[in-house]
């Protein structure tokens, strides 16, 4: 009765009891309770009698949240909700005495009419941070629906609330949930629905001119349930003018990096983003809120700086810009989100544009949220600045471990480079070569794609949100499990070289499109690939015909020249060749040839192997003789080391040393606490060349340098890094910098000798060269 709302229908699993109201919904777990409300129902005031059934049982409050969007009709409302300010004041005398972690916040800009406000007090985040894994939940408010949509909500229409879930799609949106719905005279809709602990709820007033739904999902997991497709489908149910979508994560700080970051990057079939925002909130939250218009965009509309003007005075606002998470609200009026941003407003969120104006898929926002939650350190150019900066980290850390540095300026710059030297080339980055998540994040939001060659691989870039239209599975030869999981995750490009492949896919994944790749070879690759994948040209009709036959569909040829190319030529090589294959596919009725993946073996220049400048001349003038424009042919490529390598350098302790004498010379050895086993297995697979510097923490600057030689931590003999190097006199706890320690280095590192050196943390920096 204090809320104004009673029980309609119920539904119960173990783990919750579900409840809809007559306004809304009501969901009881052993020790959480959610109620929502909706119209002028009286939510908060249901809340002191909620507290005196939870002090009757012994039961402390440890946090309560409140979300709401903008009131349609605020001017209906009544006390303790007739305006934000005063729910507040309504919620702090109830819960101001939970500790410091009380905020208050409207996300969203002060015309805006689906801003999203937030309230939450919670104990102190140390007495909550056990939680292990992240808790989602998902918020969509919709106004102005289709008529067509809304039609299925009135009784004269669909005459009983099983008819409305139906005709409206709402079954197919979680389908392996169980429904308890419920239709209202003579229009209106409600429902909850529960699939184990994860539940769902849906609120629909049709009537014209007031017309809105609601729907929010709770405890689902998106590594496992596509928040993307979800939110597609839902607004595909309603086709509202408006909509906003609120994501809340709990348990961000432990996992950001691997489940979180695809909230920031939605972007809903048909609609333009008109206002992104993030909060980081107390309890160990955050929130990303956007606002969505139903029109089409035209994203060139939106660059305003050219590429090849980005200075050095723009990176450093880049990072003023990066909008640093902390801190609580200082006053008690709610105030606009401090991490709101306008695209035409400033120079930095321009750049971003100019950064995305070429890609195809990611949110104008992606970049700029992503490069705030790395929160990068400033730092100049030069090694020395590289290197100060370390030694600043170590010091204030006091710590023992590696660790990565990857700086985020250089992907920036390096991304200008690919898009300006290869402009008709799209990045498919081969997350193999270094899986670091904060790397693929910044991909991901400036547009890339991924090669991935596993399922492991292909749940990665998934979580960060990245759709199946942007993922080529370019194993050739796969396991059928990862086959079956790459379907069940709409992943359907694929690449083969053998009959067997196509009969595997053709039981497994029926609807897989199938790129041929064929045996092109750079016989000074740093690591050549023909020997084990790619058919013989003379292999390749008889490849073809077979697909032909099982109904595969058939979209394009493949080549890898092999990792770190030496030879530009092959890539020209490669591409004559696949255009003789598309030629014969075409004479062989295959009509659906589309795309032409060129492969990796790109190396960023100063790195060992071809220049980049030099292959992509190669590129550009092949795709020209052999595929111009006028065939409409997509081109993507699978770089790793182009991205990877220059943008990480290593730093590693030296936690052992001692000094030989050798036909009367000084040699001093060291040890590290990385090595063979570690980043370094590079030198054994990929043959890489390391470069190192001393970096003097512990002890004074000035001693003769000397002969050296590096070892790892492990006790085998081969388990030795660098030998017959020249560097200064260092001591114990002292460190050596490993720039360009990006490419296959973590990526196949393992614990060996129990040495934990395949998970070194990653400390972000953004240069300003």
């Amino acid at each position: 009765m204090a809320a104004r709302c009673t029980i309609v229908s119920e539904l119960s699993s173990s783990d919750v009891d579900t409840y809809v109201l007559s306004e809304s919904s009501l969901f009881i777990y052993p020790f959480k309770l959610i109620m929502k409300t909706c119209g002028t129902t009286k939510l908060l005031n249901a809340v002191p009698v909620i507290l005196g059934l939870s002090s009757g049982l012994c039961l402390d409050v440890k946090c309560c949240m409140y979300t709401r969007c903008s009131y349609l009709f605020p001017e209906e409302q009544t006390y303790p909700h007739e305006s934000f300010a005063q729910e507040v004041k309504y919620l702090d005398g109830l819960f101001g005495n939970l500790g410091a972690g009380r905020q208050a916040c409207v996300l969203g800009g002060p015309c805006k009419k689906q801003n999203w406000h937030i309230y939450i007090a919670s104990v102190d985040c140390a007495e909550d941070s056990g939680i292990s894994f992240p808790i989602y939940t998902l918020e969509i408010c919709m106004t102005d629906l289709d008529r067509t949509r809304a039609a299925h909500f009135y009784k004269s229409n669909c005459s009983n609330a099983a008819e409305m879930t139906q005709k409206s799609g709402i079954s197919m949106l979680l389908p392996q949930s169980q429904i308890c719905d419920y239709g209202f005279d003579p229009c209106g809709y409600s429902m909850n629905s529960v699939e184990s602990s994860a539940v769902a709820t849906i609120h629909v007033t049709p009537e014209q001119g007031f017309s809105y739904a609601s729907f929010e999902a709770m405890g689902y997991d998106p590594n496992y349930v596509d928040f993307k497709a979800l939110i597609d489908n839902v607004l595909l149910c309603f086709k509202p003018a408006l909509c906003s979508v609120a994501v809340h994560i709990k348990g961000f700080q432990t996992s950001w990096c691997s489940s979180s970051l695809w909230g920031s990057s939605i972007s809903p079939r048909g609609y333009v983003s008109d206002h992104f925002s993030m909060e980081k909130l107390p309890g160990d939250y955050i929130v990303y809120f956007h606002t969505f218009a139903e029109q089409v965009f035209d994203r060139q509309s939106s660059v305003a700086t050219c590429l090849d003007q980005l200075t050095v005075e723009q990176i450093t606002d880049l990072r003023s810009a990066s909008l640093k998470l902390s801190g609580e609200l200082s006053c008690d009026m709610p105030l606009t989100s401090k991490l709101s941003k306008n695209v035409s407003d400033n120079v930095v969120s321009n750049i971003y544009c100019c950064l995305l104006a070429s890609t195809q898929c990611c949110s104008t926002f992606a970049v700029q949220h992503v490069v705030s939650a790395m929160d990068p350190m400033m730092v100049g150019s030069k090694p020395v600045d590289l290197d100060n900066l370390i030694k600043k980290h170590i010091d204030s850390t006091r710590r023992e471990d590696a660790f990565y540095v990857m700086d985020v300026g250089v992907v920036l710059r390096l991304w200008r480079t690919w898009k300006l030297s290869l402009p008709r080339v799209h990045p498919f980055y081969a997350v193999k070569c270094n899986c670091n998540v904060p790397l693929l994040a910044l991909l991901s939001a400036l547009g890339a794609g991924f090669d991935v060659a596993s399922k492991s691989e292909l749940d990665l870039v998934r979580s960060l949100g990245v759709g199946g239209d942007r993922v080529i599975f370019a194993n050739p030869c796969k396991l059928p499990s990862h086959i079956r999981h790459a379907a069940n995750h709409n992943v359907h490009l694929t690449t083969f070289d053998s009959e067997g492949e196509l009969y595997k896919l053709h039981k497994l994944n029926p609807q897989a499109e199938v790129v041929l790749r064929i045996r092109v070879c750079d016989s000074g690759a740093r690591c050549p690939l023909g020997v084990k994948y790619g058919a013989e040209m003379n292999e390749c009709e008889h490849l073809l015909a077979v697909a032909k036959e099982l109904g595969l569909q058939v979209v394009g040829v493949a080549f890898h020249v092999g990792s770190g190319a030496s030879d530009p030529s092959s890539f020209a090589h490669g591409i004559a060749q696949a255009r003789q294959l598309f030629d014969v596919a075409k004479s062989m009725g295959l009509t659906c040839m589309r795309l032409l993946d060129i492969g990796g073996g790109f190396v960023s220049d100063g790195g060992f192997g071809v220049s980049f400048s030099a292959a992509a001349s190669s590129i550009n003038e092949a795709l020209e003789k052999f595929f111009p424009p006028s065939l409409g042919i997509t081109v993507i490529a699978e770089p790793g080391r182009f991205f990877a390598e220059e943008s990480f350098t290593l730093a590693a302790q030296i936690f052992g040393n001692r000094i030989r004498q050798k036909e009367g010379l000084e040699i001093a050895e060291y040890w590290i606490n990385d090595g063979i086993y570690g980043s370094m297995n590079c030198l054994l697979y990929d043959h890489a060349k390391l470069l190192v510097r001393g970096l003097h923490v512990s002890s004074a600057q000035g001693k003769e340098g000397c002969q050296s030689t590096v070892f790892g931590p492990t006790c085998d003999g081969l388990d030795t890094v660098m030998q017959n190097i020249w560097l200064p006199r260092l001591d114990c706890g002292d460190w050596l910098v490993f720039p360009r320690m990006g490419a296959y280095t973590a990526a196949a590192a393992s614990s060996f000798n129990g040495f934990n050196i395949c998970g070194f943390e990653t400390l972000c920096v953004l240069s300003t060269s």
